[in-house]
């Protein structure tokens, strides 16, 4: 499933369900490349998936804690995610603020890639 199946605000993906919490297909890896990011619904909630330089996959919750503006329309330069509206930054693999205006931490979920697929479960509740 691409981004263009699932595109943010239309609707999530089935959920793949496991034993100990549900996963979501979002998308195919080959829709990322090195370096960025794509936000999607999932469940209801806004995801931003980051595909960094070095390989690494994570997502989280795609609303700013401080602007409350969508993450996957600002940046992603190495693992800091900076908000598009006043410059807040977040460590993408943890969720923690790196950077002043924001104090509190984005949620993290859980990504893993199957094959080509791109899978994320939400954080518990």
């Amino acid at each position: 499933m691409s981004n263009q199946d699932n595109p943010a605000g239309t609707g999530s993906p089935e959920p793949i369900t496991a034993v100990d919490a549900p996963w979501y297909e979002v998308a195919a890896a080959t829709d990322f490349t090195a370096g960025s990011m794509r936000g999607y619904v999932v469940g209801g909630r806004d995801v931003v998936v980051c595909h960094t330089k070095e390989g690494g996959w994570h997502a989280l919750d795609n609303i700013c804690t401080h602007g409350f503006v969508k993450m996957d329309e600002g940046r992603l330069r190495g693992v800091r995610l900076i908000c598009p509206l006043h410059g807040a930054s977040f460590d993408c693999r943890t969720g923690a603020v790196l950077g002043a205006p924001a104090s509190k931490p984005l949620a993290c979920w859980q990504v893993k890639v199957a094959g080509e697929r791109v899978l994320v479960s939400p954080p518990a509740a």
